[in-house]
């Protein structure tokens, strides 16, 4: 009797959902630095270290499919140097930022591939409205 119970409780465990396996998706990393520029209106020769474009924080950025699905695949906010991290499944995206109160619209759409096990790097700038 014993035997036909651990039978049963070792098929019984083996048929919960949590014991199906599922193909593990292969992740890549976006890391994305976010500025805002002009800073000084006037630029100089040589450029003054001073007029940089600076980080900025607080800046929501949105990932979707290249393919123009609409539907969100990854978000995040950039921290105070204008730095966030996004991990993706390899794939091509879309990337957008949402407007930041005191800058000028949103940058250009970015288009970037990531890779399984990589970081792919991307720069995207938002106007100050200096000029």
């Amino acid at each position: 009797m014993r035997i036909g119970l651990l039978s049963l409780a070792t098929l019984l465990v083996a048929c919960t959902p949590g014991a199906i396996s599922t193909p593990s998706v292969e992740l890549g990393g976006l890391e994305i630095v976010v500025v805002a520029g002009p800073v000084c209106p006037v630029e100089q020769d040589p450029p003054d270290p001073n007029c940089e474009p600076r980080p900025v924080a607080d800046a929501r950025i949105l990932v979707q499919p290249a393919d123009g699905r609409d539907i969100l695949v990854g978000e995040g906010t950039t921290d105070e140097q204008g730095h966030v991290t996004i991990d993706l499944p390899a794939g091509d995206y879309l990337v957008a930022g949402a407007e930041v109160e005191g800058l000028m619209g949103v940058p250009e759409l970015a288009s970037v591939t990531v890779l399984a096990g990589e970081t792919v790097a991307l720069s995207l700038g938002y106007d100050t409205g200096i000029r």
